[in-house]
């Protein structure tokens, strides 16, 4: 094998781990079990948050010199620094990380050993992604050679075996649609978010492979397309499984319990040990990645008064904290801050692959701050404030009902700002440009 097809492989198989987490794997399946017969929208709606607009958030991050702040500067200096905050803390150690824990705990070795503690599992997964997260400058390269290829046979042996001997047959649910019901609940695997924080360390390790140019851009490519046809397959096939067993399960479930049973059903005796360790394995991927971005993000923030390797250890311990709630009360109290932060990463992801197209930097503004005002006023909706004045606003905007009440504001955005910009503050720098400039920063 050639060394270029093995860092491909390497770089592919690494960014599938850091996308595909407990989310990844606990809600497929319960998105099948909910649109039953229905389960095609279902997988369309699912791939388009769960596959598509992930990695075009590393095209975009690519397209913006490989830094977040690159992409992000159009719209105002403290913009990243803010808003990278909130998806880091917020989503990252508070969301993200502590519920990886705690899944491999209640899917993993909780199944194993019933009668193992909580905090046992915990001590030892952050003991672990602080082993793996400690060197910065091999995270890639660690998980896509030793953890990823054992991952992958496991998922694959549960999905072929889901496919080829289906547990039953999809029904009619009463889901009316699956595809908007699909789109909004992957919004919890918080994929965006992992593509946009962990895309500059999968493309800083194509440049350590020695990559620079459009070769880096093309090796690039090719570890999406790798990334991208695995979480196809494996997130497609968990999601039939699902449908299948609509008519024989009930919509009640927990997600995980669902995953239990279904890997139960498929696998035998030997399923939950198969389900421990791809859980452990898909869990750590993906923690370790986040980890290491969000360590490197505060040193450079607090101009390195704490090194790298201390950051690694105060996340891991206030995520294994945090992880010590359960998965279940953590999915409780999270869908409002994807709600508020997840439209603005996925219009910031679109700004990034068409910036060569976009005139000013008015675009940016105007798409980004219209999209901040109508993902608040749905966060308000959910917390049942202001709703007498909220609802009707929200029920008013185009799709504003199936959950895309961003998305017609975030244009009408993107053209009042480009028409501010370019009359009133007669401003005809390129946001375009302004990525590009920023690329050899």
């Amino acid at each position: 094998m050639s060394k270029t097809l093995q860092h491909s492989i390497i770089l592919g198989f690494a960014l599938f781990a850091l996308y595909f987490g407990a989310g990844n794997l606990i809600f497929p399946p319960t998105i099948g079990l909910s649109s039953g017969d229905g389960w095609i929208s279902a997988m369309i709606g699912f791939s388009v948050t769960g596959i598509v607009l992930p990695l075009l958030a590393v095209l975009a991050i690519l397209n913006a010199g490989g830094k977040f702040e690159n992409l992000t500067r159009p719209i105002a200096p403290w913009f990243h620094t803010a808003f990278n905050l909130l998806l880091m803390v917020g989503i990252g150690v508070f969301v993200t990380i502590p519920r990886m824990a705690a899944t491999t705990h209640e899917l993993g070795a909780g199944v194993l050993l019933p009668s193992l503690p909580p905090w046992i599992t915990v001590l030892l997964f952050f003991a672990v992604t602080f082993f793996f997260a400690m060197d910065q400058s091999n995270v890639i390269d660690r998980i896509g050679k030793y953890l990823t290829p054992v991952l992958v046979i496991i998922l694959l042996v549960i999905v072929g075996k889901g496919l080829l001997f289906p547990i039953g047959t999809p029904v009619e649910t009463g889901t009316e649609n699956p595809f908007s019901m699909a789109f909004l609940s992957a919004y919890q695997t918080g994929d965006v978010v992992t593509g946009v924080l962990c895309a500059p360390i999968f493309l800083a390790a194509i440049a350590g492979y020695g990559y620079t140019g459009r070769k880096a851009r093309k090796m690039a490519i090719g570890g999406i397309l790798i990334a991208g046809a695995g979480l196809l397959v494996v997130y497609g096939g968990l999601l039939v499984i699902g449908a299948g067993a609509s008519g024989t399960l009930g919509a009640g479930m927990s997600d995980t319990a669902l995953v239990k049973e279904l890997v139960d059903l498929l696998l035998g005796g030997s399923g939950a040990l198969a389900l421990a360790v791809a859980i452990a394995l898909a869990c750590l991927t993906s923690t370790i990645g986040v980890v290491a971005v969000i360590a490197q993000f505060l040193g450079h923030l607090f101009k390195d008064r704490l090194t790298y390797r201390v950051w690694v250890l105060i996340i891991c311990v206030v995520s294994a904290s945090v992880a010590m709630l359960g998965v279940g009360r953590i999915i409780d109290y999270t869908m409002w801050i994807f709600t508020l932060l997840y439209p603005v990463a996925i219009v910031l992801v679109f700004l990034g692959v068409f910036n060569r197209f976009i005139p000013n930097a008015g675009v940016y503004q105007g798409a980004i701050l219209l999209t901040i005002a109508v993902s608040a006023m749905e966060t308000l909706k959910g917390f049942g404030i202001g709703l007498s004045v909220i609802a009707p606003v929200l029920g008013s905007l185009p799709f504003g009902t199936s959950g895309f009440a961003w998305f017609i504001p975030a244009l009408a955005g993107a053209v009042g700002g480009y028409v501010i910009h370019r009359f009133l503050i007669g401003g005809r720098i390129s946001g375009g440009d302004t990525l590009k400039g920023q690329a050899g920063d």
